[in-house]
């Protein structure tokens, strides 16, 4: 199970998910998309029928679609309309997106759950991505928007599976320079490990991994390096000026490397933080 990434895997990192108990398989609705992601000439009925199945997500792309992030601001209530609104790969990234985040949901409600707090920050992560992506000129803009949901997966697992280690560590946190360094504290690895863990027990793309164990530090990436980076920067980004999956900002540490990897120097990365930071996001998209 560990052998991708490193042989050695933190001892503790394996102890720890022998512990979670009912970790939900990988949802119906995720898998038929996941058949559909290398398919360009899949037909709106075909991608339709396979949405409806799930209302939620239905419901999630229609708000997405009429939202002012996609350039549009006028609402449709046919599924259809909203997949030739906003294009194939754009609705297959989001449903597989939103359906493998739902699954993870802790069903607790309060003022602002924890869950909701990481739905929230999961879902501007990717929207950041995707317009850092289509401003950088990277080709990975559809994709972009997939990656940003999923890099957390980390934080979902610890949300709805260790609620009490979870409040552990935000409480070191306290003390601590970043979140990052409350985990290493608490768990001895980070929701990166376990995010990475989580991808490759449900099988998912490599890419989807690499965005996991490295979306904090691309400058380890062996593959993937631009998904990543892309991924680090947009989490730096709006954790810090946007959303945070936390009450407080995690102050994640900016990795140099990504800019490098994208061909950006810091001045033009201090005009996308202003840029991205400026963003509206409507409270329909966290719905």
């Amino acid at each position: 199970m560990f052998k991708k990434y490193n042989v050695n895997m933190n001892e503790s990192l394996k102890d720890f998910v022998k512990n979670i108990k009912n970790l939900p398989t990988i949802p119906v609705i995720a898998q038929e998309v996941l058949s559909l992601l290398s398919n360009n000439l899949l037909s709106v009925e075909k991608l339709e029928n396979i949405i409806e199945k799930d209302p939620a997500i239905s419901a999630k792309i229609l708000s997405v679609a009429s939202s002012a992030l996609f350039g549009f601001q006028i609402s449709t209530q046919a599924l259809s309309n909203a997949i030739m609104r906003i294009g194939f790969n754009n609705v297959k990234n989001i449903a597989l997106g939103i359906s493998l985040i739902t699954i993870l949901d802790d069903g607790k409600r309060g003022r602002t759950s924890d869950y909701q707090k990481i739905f929230n920050h999961s879902v501007a992560v990717g929207f950041n991505a995707r317009l850092l992506a289509k401003n950088l000129k990277v080709d990975i803009t559809e994709e972009a928007l997939m990656l940003g949901m999923l890099h957390d997966l980390g934080y979902l697992v610890l949300n709805r599976f260790f609620p009490e280690t979870f409040e552990d560590i935000l409480f070191a946190f306290e003390k601590e320079n970043n979140l990052l360094d409350a985990e290493k504290k608490v768990l001895n690895f980070t929701h990166s490990d376990i995010g990475m863990w989580l991808a490759e027990e449900w099988k998912l793309p490599d890419v989807i991994m690499d965005v996991n164990l490295f979306h904090h530090t691309p400058s380890l990436a062996k593959r993937n390096v631009k998904h990543v980076a892309i991924i680090h920067l947009s989490d730096y980004i709006t954790s810090k000026n946007v959303i945070s999956p936390t009450e407080k900002a995690p102050n994640y540490p900016l990795d140099p490397a990504s800019l490098k990897i994208l061909g950006i120097s810091e001045d033009d990365f201090e005009e996308l933080e202003e840029s991205l930071g400026g963003v509206p996001f409507s409270d329909e998209i966290f719905k």
